[in-house]
């Protein structure tokens, strides 16, 4: 007891010290839990996968989605995204997060040709594991609506091609879209992709 008395005015200068160590490692030292903010919720949708059975935002709920519009006869930009997005495929499967954790899914807004056997097609030239990457088509005035919806600007010229933003949209489990992610960017790469959707998982 002597000792402590004697010594009280270290003893509290090194537990001041002490708790002044830790609270600085919690604030400093320790590495900072990276996210993404909500942006907006996902609009709800009802479209059919290649089987022809219903699919809406409810029902992929619980996996973190990334959500890509489309059109199979894209002369420029969806092709090598949706070939971007088998790389992305690839490293999910690594990691063991595809069609478990998470999923990719790729909607057309030109139905009337992307037919299942069309979409098939690009699916295959493109490595699309349909484990875990589903591909939606529904009615062309309500598809295009659902991508505006999701903040994807699309027209229709007069030739039947459409003209489109190529981006790509980040969805976590709850339905909720954290990032937008524009897929003509030169130097976007799948790894990029696969590190923003951890940040919601």
């Amino acid at each position: 007891m002597d000792f402590v008395k004697k010594h009280s005015f270290k003893i509290a200068v090194l537990a001041l010290c002490a708790a002044m160590g830790i609270y600085l490692f919690i604030t400093y030292g320790m590495p900072e839990k990276q996210t993404l903010p909500i942006e907006k919720a996902a609009p709800t949708f009802e479209l059919t996968d290649l089987d022809d059975q219903k699919v809406t935002l409810a029902s992929t709920n619980g996996k973190a989605r990334i959500v890509y519009f489309y059109f199979a006869n894209c002369p420029d930009v969806c092709p090598p995204t949706t070939f971007l997005l088998s790389q992305v495929q690839e490293q999910l499967k690594e990691e063991g997060k595809l069609g478990t954790k998470a999923e990719l899914i790729s909607i057309t807004f030109d139905p009337v040709r992307d037919t299942p056997e069309v979409i098939h097609d690009f699916a295959k030239r493109n490595f699309a594991d349909l484990n875990g990457w589903r591909f939606l088509r529904g009615d062309e005035s309500n598809t295009m609506q659902i991508a505006r919806d999701f903040g994807i600007g699309v027209i229709k010229n007069e030739d039947g091609s459409f003209s489109h933003s190529n981006v790509i949209t980040i969805v976590d489990k709850d339905g909720q879209i954290r990032k937008w992610i524009d897929g003509s960017k030169e130097d976007l790469t799948a790894e990029e992709i696969v590190n923003q959707l951890n940040k919601v998982l």
